[in-house]
């Protein structure tokens, strides 16, 4: 499974990487140029100042300024060290109810990305999203009766929140439907999820997935990451963001 220094953010993939405790053993939760026998090696770097540090390292692998600025801001929020001190003011805000549902199959647009990809130029989920509603994709997929939604799911976690997962947007299937060309089925595994709530505007739901994972962090509720899904009713409804939990 992949890792990620929880102070930076820097991906983790030899142990040479790695920091140490205070026993001199190494760790893998932070990099050694953060943290150095048990402490951080800047103690007093506030996560400000961690952006500065890191975007001339992402310019010089080939991206813009304001998209590095950009991407670190949102995810360095997620991270070990800064959850404590997350300066975007979020409020923490609890699901609105836990409910069960059982497996839910789903036909429809499916490609694999990241959080951190989806932070620059190079994320594809807005470009699938245009695709879905120009290619007609919701009339060329017969639902179960009575369900109309569209789906926007996150499944097959490489990491958590911090590496890859498949996306998919789609719509609930009826049994013998017959999968045509070009799209692709999903099943979700029966599970129990706290849910959320967003109103229908992108920046809305961008907001909530924030303190979703601020509200993980805390340890109130233990994600599976089996699937997770924002479901998209009429346009006067509000889109309701279901996390699998424990």
């Amino acid at each position: 499974m992949d890792k990620a220094c929880q102070s930076c953010g820097m991906p983790l993939e030899h142990e040479d990487q790695y920091g140490t405790d205070a026993q001199h053993a190494k760790t893998d939760e932070y990099c050694k140029y953060c943290y150095k026998e048990g402490a951080f090696v800047q103690p007093d770097l506030t996560m400000e100042e961690m952006i500065q540090q890191c975007v001339p390292i992402l310019v010089g692998e080939g991206m813009k300024t304001e998209e590095a600025t950009s991407m670190l801001g949102n995810y360095l929020p997620i991270l070990k060290r800064w959850r404590s001190s997350d300066p975007t003011g979020l409020q923490l805000d609890g699901p609105i109810r836990e409910e069960y549902r059982g497996d839910i199959h789903l036909v429809g647009l499916k490609a694999r990305t990241s959080n951190l990809n989806e932070q620059t130029s190079h994320g594809i989920i807005p470009a699938m999203w245009e695709r879905f509603w120009t290619e007609d994709v919701p009339g060329r997929i017969r639902g179960r009766e009575g369900q109309d939604s569209v789906y926007g799911c996150y499944t097959d976690y490489e990491n958590g929140a911090l590496g890859e997962y498949t996306f998919l947007i789609g719509k609930e299937a009826a049994v013998d439907f017959q999968t045509p060309d070009g799209l692709e089925e999903l099943l979700i595994p029966a599970a129990r999820y706290a849910v959320f709530q967003a109103s229908t505007e992108p920046s809305s739901v961008i907001r909530v997935w924030q303190t979703i994972w601020q509200w993980a962090a805390t340890g109130q509720a233990e994600r599976t990451y089996t699937g997770d899904f924002e479901v998209y009713g009429s346009p006067d409804e509000p889109v309701l963001i279901y996390i699998a939990i424990k």
